[in-house]
Parts: C-alpha cells; sequence; structure tokens
C-alpha cells in the first residue's frame, strides 16, 4: 500500500508541475524497455520534494547482460526533462560490492563515489535502495543477505563525515591564515556536511547537497533549528568570522562524536598538488606556474621563499604529500591560498573511523 500510495503522489506531482502524466513518461521511454526490465524513479520528486524545475530521474534496470550507461539519456515531454539510465542488473551487484567493500575499510574514501559535482554513483545506489518502482516486477538482486539500504547510506555517511572533517580544517586554517570569507565559508560547509551525514543516517535518501533545508524541515526539524544560525553568512567576516566559524564547529560536534580540533586535524592531514606548479622569475616578479592550465599568479619573496621550502621538500614526500603539521606560518598561508584556487589538494592518512560514524546524537529527534 505504502508503494502504491508513492507512485500516486509521485504522479500527482509531475501532473500538477508539468501537466504530464506517469503513463506518458512510460511510453516515452519504453523504447528502452527489454522483457523483464524494471523501472525504477529517484530523485527529488520520488522522494517527496522538487518544485516545477525538477528533472525525472528513471532507471531501467535489466536481469540480462547489457551494456549499462554512466550518462544518462535525456528526454523531454513538455516542461518536464526525464533522465534516463539503462543499467545491467551484474552492474547493479558490482557497484553494491564496491561500497560494501569501502565501508568495511579504513582507508580514506573522500571522492572515491563522487565529488560535489559528479554524485551519479552515490545517487545510484540511493535510487536502487530508496527508489519507486513504477513499472516491471523489481529487482531480484542475487547477494544473499545483504542489506542494500545500510550499504548505500553507509557510504553516503562516510563521505560526508569525511567532507565535514575537510572543511573544518580548511575553515581554521583560513582563520589562521587570516582570510575570514573562507573560513566562514568552509565553516557553514563542514555544518551543511555535517547535517547531510545525519540525514542520511536517519534513513533518508540521498538527493545531493539541494533541498537541504527542505529534507530537515520535513525529517528532522530539531536538526533544522540546528542549522538556522549558519543559513546566512556574516556580514562582516573580519569581525564576525572567528565566532561563526568556532560555533559552527561546535554544532558539528553536537552531532558528530569526532575531534576537530586542529592540532588532531594537522596530524592527520597532507597537502597534494593539483597541478603542476613550477616557480619562474620575470624580471623582479616572482610567479608560481601552473602548467596545464596555462595559469600564472605573482608571489611576494616571503611567499616564493615559502614554495621553494616546500618545493624542496618533494623528495620527502609519501604517497599522501606534504604532512601539514610543522609547517611554518609563510608556507601554511601560502597553502591555503593555493588550496583555495584549486592548485593543492587535501588529502588524509585515514579515514574517518567507522565507530564514530554510529554516534550520530541525533540532536531535536
Amino acid at each position: 500500500m505504502r508503494e502504491r500510495e508513492r507512485r500516486r503522489q509521485l504522479a500527482s506531482r509531475i501532473e500538477r508541475f508539468h501537466g504530464i502524466a506517469l503513463e506518458q513518461v512510460l511510453a516515452e521511454i519504453e523504447y528502452l524497455r527489454d522483457a523483464g526490465d524494471t523501472v525504477i524513479a529517484g530523485g527529488s520528486l520520488a522522494y517527496g520534494l522538487g518544485n516545477g524545475l525538477s528533472d525525472l530521474d528513471m532507471l531501467v534496470a535489466s536481469p540480462a547482460a547489457v551494456k549499462s550507461s554512466r550518462i544518462p539519456l535525456e528526454h523531454f515531454l513538455g516542461s518536464l526533462r526525464v533522465d534516463v539510465w539503462k543499467l545491467g542488473q551484474r552492474s547493479i551487484e558490482d557497484s553494491f560490492g564496491r561500497a560494501e567493500e569501502a565501508l568495511a575499510s579504513e582507508r580514506p574514501l573522500l571522492g572515491d563515489f563522487g565529488d560535489s559535482d559528479h554524485e551519479d554513483e552515490f545517487k545510484l545506489l540511493h535510487r536502487i535502495a530508496f527508489g519507486l518502482v513504477v513499472d516491471g516486477g523489481g529487482l531480484e538482486l542475487e547477494a544473499e543477505g545483504r542489506d542494500w539500504r545500510r550499504v548505500a547510506s553507509g557510504l553516503v555517511l562516510r563521505e560526508y563525515a569525511e567532507r565535514m572533517r575537510a572543511a573544518a580544517l580548511a575553515a581554521q586554517l583560513a582563520l589562521r591564515a587570516s582570510r575570514p570569507v573562507a573560513a566562514v565559508v568552509n565553516a557553514r560547509l563542514a555544518v551543511e556536511n555535517a547535517l547531510n551525514a545525519a540525514l542520511t543516517e536517519r534513513g533518508l535518501p540521498f538527493i545531493s547537497d539541494k533541498w537541504l533545508g527542505e529534507r530537515l524541515e520535513g525529517g528532522a526539524p530539531g536538526l533544522a533549528a540546528l542549522y538556522e544560525p549558519f543559513r546566512q553568512l556574516p556580514a562582516d567576516p573580519a569581525r564576525e568570522g572567528a565566532g561563526f566559524a568556532e560555533a559552527a564547529l561546535r554544532a558539528c560536534a553536537e552531532m558528530w562524536e569526532l575531534d576537530l580540533g586542529l592540532d588532531a586535524l594537522l596530524a592527520l592531514a597532507r597537502w597534494h598538488r593539483t597541478e603542476d606548479l613550477e616557480l619562474a622569475t620575470a624580471g623582479a616578479e616572482q610567479l608560481l606556474l601552473a602548467l596545464r592550465s596555462g595559469a600564472a599568479w605573482v608571489l611576494e619573496e616571503g611567499e616564493a621563499e615559502a614554495w621553494r621550502r616546500l618545493a624542496a621538500d618533494d623528495g620527502a614526500q609519501d604517497e599522501e604529500g606534504w604532512a601539514l603539521a610543522g609547517r611554518d606560518p609563510e608556507e601554511m598561508a601560502l597553502c591555503v591560498r593555493l588550496y583555495e584556487r584549486g592548485l593543492l589538494g587535501l588529502g588524509w592518512t585515514e579515514g574517518v573511523p567507522a565507530a564514530a560514524l554510529g554516534t550520530g546524537r541525533g540532536v531535536g529527534a
């Protein structure tokens, strides 16, 4: 009965927003189906959210050996865009298998299954585990005893906990480097990542970073109240940034029993290059060249000396990159600037401990 009601609500939403019947959508994508295929709806419209600008995500899952699509086929019915993936059952099971193996490991997972721009694998797992079967007999997946929702949720939980940790470190480094705007932006991001993890722990399906406010109001009003002080960045980051960032990290600590103190995070973090960087001289100016992207930045003499010290340490790098702990203030300030520009990335020697992810406190449950 619950699935029938969900299907009715989905049909009502796309009819209200676009004047399109669900049966019209199924007819439009019929050419993609083979005997035995199941059609699953996922995304915001299928999870009770969305508006007139939302597209409809559909998955055609086949028990046959088919070449799975990682890029959706786009269809337009009036104002409604329908994105459709055709996936074989084996591909689906392989994705869940990879996710289960990753969850059993303590290594960092950050970015392995998607990033802030490309989260298709996260969404795939949640479409299967939480999606709405709108046509067909449903999937008969082979792995007995696997808790599909636990795997899908656990993967997002680990990813967003690690994003929270990275944003918390970036906020504190920005404060130390006297970059208050970067500090408050990363502090709020840490809270939003912590909240996304908390929503996932409560069993809500993953959509992406969109609809955070609506998901909080609908499924976790106590967490919505916790988020309220951080919805808007301070008008004067130079004066209010430190207090805002400290309050944000305290809010994260209310949700997750992780040590987000600067010393604890520095001991685990590494800088790594995301570009081929090279120092060059042009007349009296010192230029840092990003060779792959063809960009250059003028460095002050102190910054140039800091880069020389960092570059001299290249031979001492381990696989994770330069250790953050022990860097002098000029080196750290330069690294923060390069990180803001995407020229350095943050790596970690270990992932967020699995035990810590069982301790979400569920503020305001």
